[in-house]
């Protein structure tokens, strides 16, 4: 069976920040104390939309203090496709869906930011493939025909706790008005888990021999995933702070 390499996405958070205490002080012209408002008091938050590489991808931003903000970020797609694979019919499908806590720092007097966090890493892949009349599933040493297998799931999984860093622009949530937001970085999903489930299995066909070449089929799919850690996080949206 070809190998089958598939990538790795519902959380959703709120938060305040509280804001300073008012400042008092005295106005010359009048013995009345009179209440001057913090900056901080101004609270402002900053939604976006955007696409990319993790799927539609919402975010809600408010600011810490003049350099940091916080940030969660939800995003979700799915991708289905149909193929021959070595004149099999052959289906997979890709779920993404990731939630993530950021932390945004900026360290100029613009939107440029270097961001940090984790994400919940949801993302998967789901495939099945099924043998015809004149063909067959090749699984670890054996070749099988569709009277002796009907079908071979396939699900690949990675971790669900994700790192993040990365850096971009936008989101500051210190600026009313529209504008515009990019993502750049990498988030560790961890090694690829791969898993086969045959399904229809003949009477006549020896289990433990099939157990045997799915423990085979199955190492070198997570051999051929080994190196595939990092999930490239790259997005391009709009945002609005009010």
């Amino acid at each position: 069976m070809k190998k089958i390499v598939g990538s790795a996405f519902l959380i959703c958070t709120t938060t305040f920040v509280l804001a300073d205490e008012p400042k008092i002080v005295n106005d010359s012209n009048t013995t009345k104390p009179v209440q001057v408002e913090s900056s901080q008091n101004k609270r402002v938050y900053n939604t976006g939309m955007k696409l990319g590489t993790l799927g539609l991808g919402v975010d809600i931003s408010t600011p810490i203090n003049d350099k940091l903000s916080a940030r969660f970020n939800l995003n979700g797609a799915t991708y289905t496709d149909t193929q021959e694979e070595d004149d099999n019919e052959f289906e997979g499908t890709l779920d993404l869906l990731t939630a993530g806590v950021l932390l945004d720092y900026y360290p100029f007097e613009n939107n440029f930011r270097l961001s940090t966090g984790v994400y919940y890493n949801g993302n998967g892949f789901d495939g099945n493939i099924r043998p015809t009349a004149t063909t067959t599933i090749e699984i670890g040493d054996k070749e099988y025909r569709v009277d002796e297998l009907g079908s071979l799931d396939t699900k690949i999984v990675f971790d669900k706790v994700a790192p993040y860093v990365g850096l971009g622009w936008g989101n500051d949530a210190h600026d009313k008005g529209w504008g515009f937001t990019f993502d750049l970085g990498v988030m560790y999903h961890g090694e690829a888990k791969g898993s086969l489930t045959p399904k229809d299995i003949s009477p006549s066909v020896d289990k433990d021999l099939l157990n045997e070449n799915i423990d085979k089929e199955e190492q070198d799919i997570n051999d051929d995933l080994s190196d595939f850690n990092l999930y490239p996080v790259v997005a391009l949206g709009i945002n609005y702070s009010f």
